[in-house]
């Protein structure tokens, strides 16, 4: 983004969170891969279950990224050295990855899974691969001591990731629920794991206890890469519950003391979906 416009700042926000108001907006804001807040000079985005209908500056289409709906938007043929690095994003966050990819990931792949995106105090990690991608020399990101560093650290999470996935998973029918609430908190691992440890699911539930609030349940949904006949709209079915994502995958929300009950009727309604 800082390539084509002057950016003087990035802020960090999951989308629960913003949704409901948190961050204040201003006119001079652009917002990426976010829902949309008034006042905001540009959004961009690429959520089916944000989808506007009424017009805005910037753009919304469903694409595999944020990256490639602002590649696109403002591509004029001078973005060129950079369609390698919209491509793999659009790969790593359209879920078109191969098993080994997934169980021995390198390069641009690897780098992407030392970013856990809800740890703020990680923020200057992140600004940091910002300035590092901004140049577009992998072999100069792969050589600093901190990736370096953290794509080390980042085999030994992924180790216990599938270590514990296999404790604490059952399967439904088509549905594996991995449910690690006060069994499992630590560091997560690579989120396309469980579909190499449990290739018969088609859809992935995750409950885990709320970073953001004690008193609610976090609960991930998303189709296997791999085993692609689940057809239900993630993103639609988590609006349900007060929380969005794509058509593949999303999240949401939800009161500790209702969460029993919203996790079977969500596992319900994506058996045989």
């Amino acid at each position: 983004m800082s390539v084509v416009e002057d950016v003087d700042r990035y802020r960090f926000i999951e989308p629960g969170p913003f949704q409901h108001g948190e961050l204040e907006v201003t006119p001079e804001d652009i917002i990426a891969n976010l829902p949309y807040r008034d006042k905001c000079v540009l959004w961009f985005d690429h959520h089916i279950s944000n989808r506007l209908d009424y017009d805005f500056r910037g753009s919304w289409w469903v694409a595999p990224s944020a990256a490639r709906v602002i590649f696109e938007y403002y591509d004029d043929g001078n973005l060129g050295e950079f369609e390698e690095l919209v491509e793999i994003t659009d790969r790593i966050d359209g879920a078109t990855l191969t098993e080994t990819e997934i169980r021995n990931p390198d390069g641009y792949i690897l780098v992407s899974m030392t970013i856990d995106g809800k740890v703020i105090e990680d923020e200057p990690y992140w600004l940091k691969l910002v300035d590092l991608l901004r140049a577009n020399d992998l072999n100069a990101l792969m050589a600093d001591e901190e990736v370096e560093r953290r794509c080390r650290e980042f085999q030994g999470i992924n180790a216990e990731y599938g270590r514990v996935i296999k404790l604490y998973s059952e399967m439904r029918d088509n549905v594996l629920l991995t449910d690690f609430r006060n069994k499992w908190s630590g560091e997560q691992g690579n989120r396309f794991l469980a579909y190499t440890l449990f290739p018969e699911c088609d859809i992935w539930i995750k409950v885990m206890n709320s970073t953001h609030n004690p008193d609610q349940t976090q609960i991930s949904v998303a189709h296997s890469i791999f085993r692609r006949s689940a057809t239900i709209n993630v993103g639609e079915l988590m609006k349900k519950y007060g929380g969005g994502g794509h058509k593949g995958a999303g999240g949401c929300r939800v009161l500790k003391s209702e969460a029993d009950n919203l996790i079977a009727e969500i596992i319900e309604t994506c058996r045989h979906s």
